[in-house]
């Protein structure tokens, strides 16, 4: 995707954007709708390539209104010049009023709202701003139509892969005794930044040592020694996200360790098979679950398979024991992270992020190792004695 400065939206994304509003219009139709405010910012962000700060989108039968403030008028006149948006500044107190006038003017009686980005306070007042304009809440609307990615989307999330991956080659190179989890967090974070990342997708997991087995543990003081290293980040490209794991035994590897490694890695290996259009989201979890249930550890995994990656680190579908009754289709990217846990002891997990084609799937994160062979490294690592 496209970097977008403040003189220009360019026209692959703004292409892109009208097909995503022209998206959501077809699904108001569908519900009854002719007007919708959008107030998730991640939604704001897939329907328009803004940032998303501070801004709301109110969608019109005939147009589409960046509704901000005047902090922003400058980074918005590139939408505005591309004659697709229409932006209206005003105090953020003013902003109902004028929604209100809009929708007046437009003869429009009902909005549909997010009610799921919004609190009951939120909702209170739009309603009472609004009177006699009716809500109408369209729960997760836009987060369905999200699901299936497009090609700039895609194209942003391997680039977010490539990202992460030569971060967290640069960050094993300087490891050195004596680092912490959390100094190792620190320098994964600045090696995806400096190679291009807007900022990491969420807070690395760095488990070293017994606290691999914490699913999402806190980086701390814990010192990084021979044993096993759990390692969990993603990094943010055109606000699309990647999340990776990988699970690394420095120096030394306690048989137990390894054994649940080959397990885990058999159990991803079943998860990506099942990874096709049409194959349900409990199909994809159960493909994982049996190849573990039956080394005896069904337990020991508590979690779900996998989840929607996108704008969000988590969205839909998630993959599950229910699923939510989701089925797999073309263009979703989901991730698979199998993983077991042992309190006091140590975990693993193994998570690649996975594009779901017409004819099966497409690893996107296939390019970076994850066996055993490669994750089995000296301390203090060495890219030179680790090349593949």
């Amino acid at each position: 995707m496209s970097s977008i400065t403040n003189a220009t939206v360019p026209e692959d994304v703004l292409a892109a954007c009208k097909a995503r509003c022209d998206q959501v219009r077809s699904a108001m139709a569908a519900a009854g709708v002719q007007a919708m405010l959008v107030t998730s910012g991640v939604d704001v962000v897939w329907l328009t390539g803004t940032h998303g700060h501070d801004c709301h989108v109110l969608l019109l039968p005939d147009r589409v209104v960046l509704l901000s403030d005047r902090r922003y008028e400058e980074y918005l006149e590139a939408w505005s010049a591309t004659g697709s948006f229409e932006v209206d500044l005003s105090p953020r107190t003013d902003q109902s009023a004028r929604t209100k006038a809009m929708l007046e003017r437009a003869g429009i009686d009902q909005l549909g709202i997010q009610a799921e980005a919004m609190t009951l306070a939120q909702r209170a007042a739009i309603d009472s701003a609004l009177e006699p304009v009716a809500t109408q809440p369209l729960t997760d609307m836009i987060a369905q139509l999200r699901q299936c990615k497009d090609l700039l989307e895609v194209d942003s999330c391997r680039q977010a892969i490539d990202v992460q991956h030569a971060a967290f080659e640069a960050t094993l190179d300087a490891l050195e005794p004596g680092w912490t989890e959390a100094r190792f967090a620190a320098r994964l974070i600045e090696q995806m930044r400096i190679r291009g990342a807007q900022c990491e997708a969420f807070e690395p997991i760095i488990g070293a040592g017994s606290n691999s087995s914490v699913i999402h543990h806190v980086p701390g003081e814990t010192v990084i020694e021979p044993g096993i290293l759990l390692v969990d980040w993603g990094a943010r490209v055109n606000g699309r996200n990647s999340d990776l794991t990988r699970t690394l035994f420095l120096g030394d590897s306690p048989e137990p360790l390894v054994k649940l490694f080959q397990v885990v890695q058999a159990a991803h290996d079943a998860a990506v098979a099942a990874c096709q259009p049409g194959a349900t989201a409990a199909a994809v979890d159960g493909a994982a679950r049996v190849v573990i249930d039956e080394a005896g550890h069904g337990a020991h995994f508590p979690h779900g398979v996998g989840h929607g990656l996108g704008l969000d680190v988590h969205e839909r579908p998630f993959l599950g024991r229910k699923g939510e009754g989701a089925t797999l289709e073309p263009g979703m990217i989901v991730t698979v992270e199998p993983g077991i846990y042992l309190p006091g002891i140590g975990g693993v997990r193994i998570e690649n992020d996975v594009l779901i084609t017409d004819t099966g799937h497409d690893v996107l994160s296939g390019h970076v190792p994850c066996d055993l062979e490669w994750s089995t490294r000296p301390f203090p690592v060495s890219s030179a004695s680790t090349a593949t």
